[in-house]
């Protein structure tokens, strides 16, 4: 498998292998195999190759940049139908099955990760769901507090007024001059139990 994963390579989200790994791997000269592929890539199908090979640059071992190709699974198999031979069949073997197993790794990768996304979304929306139904707990308790609390403000706003009517009836009753004292007494007298 190791050694499959070296012979491809990921680029623009596809599997590809470059023309220089298929000089190497097919015994032919690096410049021949960029010519067999300048030769395909000009014939009267271009257009539907070109999206097969992409033009690209290498390092070789004196340090200078060369023109190379990378290709993906369908640009290498019309690139190497014309390579014969015993090792020739090899290596293009060697490339199918590297193609297959980086492109099943991707494939299990990609569902894995599907998978956990998915499982991801699911945790959200259970707890999207469970925030949804606290703010609708929330809110139905904060209607009972608020309706409860006006209940009491009522009760409240009686029990002054009602304070407030007998405190006049006793000032009407006694109305010989009482003083703030005299009325804080008598309402203390008659309201100091409810306060």
């Amino acid at each position: 498998m190791d050694n499959q994963n070296n012979l491809v390579r990921m680029f623009k989200n596809q599997v590809v292998v470059s023309s220089v790994q298929l000089a190497e791997h097919f015994d032919k000269e690096h410049k021949n195999v960029l010519r067999l592929t300048s030769s395909l890539l000009s014939s009267s199908n271009s257009g539907r190759l070109s999206k097969h090979f992409f033009k690209s640059n290498y390092t070789d071992d004196k340090g200078e940049k060369r023109p190379m190709y990378l290709m993906d699974r369908d640009g290498f198999s019309l690139l190497v139908m014309s390579f014969k031979g015993e090792k020739a069949l090899k290596w293009k073997l060697d490339f199918i099955d590297a193609f297959n197993a980086m492109e099943q790794e991707i494939k299990t990768n990609t569902n894995q990760l599907n998978a956990n996304l998915k499982n991801q979304l699911d945790i959200i929306s259970n707890e999207l769901k469970n925030l949804k139904i606290q703010r609708h707990n929330f809110f139905i308790e904060y209607d009972e507090q608020n309706a409860l609390l006006h209940e009491k403000q009522a009760e409240l706003l009686r029990y002054k007024a009602f304070r407030d009517l007998i405190i006049a009836k006793q000032l009407d009753n006694d109305s010989d001059g009482l003083s703030y004292d005299d009325v804080d007494e008598i309402d203390n007298r008659i309201f100091g139990e409810i306060d």
